[in-house]
C-alpha cells in the first residue's frame, strides 16, 4: 500500500468530494469558487457557506494531493488521480457480467 492509499482511507467526506470532483479535470487547474460551487452540490454553496472548500484544498496541499498553480487555481495530484480514477466492481458482479453473455467492456475497472 502506498502512502496515497493509506491517507485516502483518513479523509474526510469533504475531501474526498473535492478530490472526486478535480479527478474529472485530471489535467486542467480549476478555480477554487468552482470547486466550492460544485464539489459537494450547489445548495451547499448557495444555502450554506460559499467558502467551505478553501480550508478542505489547504488540507488536501498540504497532504499532496493537489496541485496549485500562480493563479491559485488547483488540480488533483497526478498520483492521487491514479488512486481515485479507479472504478471498483465486486468479484462478484464482475464474473456475473462476463458470464451474461453480453458484451461489456470491463478495461479499467479494478
Amino acid at each position: 500500500m502506498n502512502t496515497l492509499e493509506a491517507k485516502e482511507v483518513l479523509l474526510s467526506a469533504d475531501q474526498n468530494s473535492v478530490l472526486q470532483y478535480l479527478n474529472n479535470y485530471p489535467h486542467d487547474f480549476v478555480a477554487e469558487m468552482e470547486i466550492t460551487q460544485h464539489a459537494d452540490g450547489r445548495s451547499r454553496f448557495y444555502l450554506q457557506d460559499r467558502h467551505w472548500a478553501h480550508c478542505v484544498l489547504t488540507q488536501l496541499m498540504k497532504l499532496r494531493l493537489v496541485d496549485t498553480d500562480s493563479s491559485g487555481r488547483f488540480r488533483i495530484h497526478a498520483e492521487a488521480a491514479s488512486i481515485y480514477g479507479k472504478k471498483h466492481l465486486a468479484p462478484q458482479v464482475r464474473d456475473i457480467l462476463e458470464h451474461s453473455g453480453l458484451k461489456l467492456d470491463l478495461f479499467g475497472f479494478d
